[in-house]
């Protein structure tokens, strides 16, 4: 348990110390607001600089889709149609309890809106537990499964419940924005062996592509957004050299001493806040990451931001559905209504996450059951690990 006697003197440091870093923020940000209204109007010379140092960055770099610095305004839907949106959780695998396993728990919601419109909350439960589930084979070895991977399973889940629940309201005639929690870029497996990543992938493309298959717009939603792609535009926008490689100039030296770093940390959402018109997107980009790189073409994940009210959240949709202009249109303007009967966030997708949560009490009963099942079938060896049975009884 906490001693908030000994944590308040690090609290009120914390605060203290904070005050000049606010400062330090604001003159960052006025400078990265400075260098967005430059690109901006001088969109024609960004895109050329882009393209000619995409390949030499630190980073990936995002390439603008329309004009750099472009803002449309989205409407409100006001005609027939549904929304399914999907989240996630876990119970993650742990040798402390009676049996390994791992429960995803995909939390699902359809909204229909109309003369008879008309709600359902739904939850989907996985449960995995034999060897090659709890023992992938990466790269010809058998290795324990981690959280990574566990996301990235959660993720498939949320997206092929999403697809079948899209593709029945679609076939009572409705037309259907599907919205899941997080981005559509899976970056926590960038690290996985490149074998191994290319299975992934090939799995990840096989969902996206049933969406593209029957048209059914997807929009993946990031509230409070860290990612910083166009603030990286800017970098490369600002930097003094002739070309902007990286590691010849700037491989010796720590980040923040990068020429560029003059607008960095800084997240595209605290940019672009104060920028967008309230329910205004930007203009699209096209993912440079790896991850998104490595799709077919018309999969690839674009992203823009759209100023709420409250926040400049993200949102990415796969580049087939940013071509299909009356398809898009429909996506965001069906997402600013759920927002506005969100109060601030996508109504749908707040649902989907209380249908998703597991919460501790049923975490409990999970593992009670599943002890209870292999006791009936009257496996041996069963107990809690030493550590999780001291955990459970304190002596104190």
């Amino acid at each position: 348990m906490l001693d908030f006697q000994k944590l308040m003197p690090q609290i009120m440091a914390l605060a203290a110390e904070a005050l000049p870093e606010s400062d330090k923020d604001s003159q960052i940000l006025s400078l990265a607001q400075a260098s967005f209204e430059e690109a901006s109007a001088n969109g024609q010379k960004l895109d050329e600089i882009l393209q000619n140092n995409r390949a030499n960055t630190f980073w990936p770099i995002a390439m603008p889709l329309e004009p750099f610095g472009q803002f449309q305004q989205i409407d409100l839907q006001d005609g027939e149609h549904s929304v399914v949106a999907c989240d996630g959780s876990q119970i993650m695998p742990t040798q402390h309890e009676v049996h390994s396993c791992f429960l995803l728990n995909v939390g699902a919601v359809i909204f229909h809106y109309g003369e008879k419109s008309r709600a359902q909350l739904l939850s989907f439960p996985y449960l995995y537990h034999r060897h090659d589930d709890l023992y992938p084979l990466i790269n010809q070895r058998r290795v324990h499964i981690d959280e990574t991977l566990v996301s990235f399973e959660r993720g498939l889940k949320e997206l092929e419940q999403a697809f079948e629940l899209a593709q029945a309201e679609a076939q009572k005639g409705h037309k259907v924005l599907t919205l899941v929690d997080g981005s559509l870029v899976p970056f926590n497996v960038d690290k996985s062996a490149d074998g191994f990543q290319k299975n992934l992938l090939e799995r990840f493309e096989f969902q996206l592509e049933s969406f593209s298959r029957e048209k059914l717009p997807l929009i993946g939603y990031i509230s409070h957004s860290r990612s910083s792609d166009l603030v990286n535009v800017l970098r490369v926008w600002n930097c003094p050299f002739p070309e902007s490689r990286c590691q010849l100039y700037c491989g010796s030296i720590n980040e923040e001493e990068f020429p560029c770093s003059k607008i960095w940390p800084l997240s595209d959402r605290q940019l672009l806040v104060s920028k967008l018109p309230q329910f205004a997107r930007s203009n699209f980009f096209r993912s440079g990451s790896r991850w998104s790189t490595g799709l077919n073409h018309f999969n690839q994940i674009c992203f823009s931001y759209f100023n709420i009210g409250q926040e400049a959240a993200r949102i990415e949709v796969p580049f087939w559905l940013f071509e299909d202009k009356a398809l898009l249109q429909f996506a965001l303007s069906t997402l600013r209504t759920q927002i506005k009967k969100g109060q601030g966030y996508p109504i749908s997708l707040a649902e989907a996450h209380n249908m998703a949560v597991i919460r501790q009490a049923d975490r409990t009963r999970f593992y009670q059951l599943v002890t209870d099942e292999l006791v009936r079938e009257k496996q041996a060896g069963l107990g809690l690990s030493p550590k999780e049975t001291k955990k459970r009884r304190s002596i104190i």
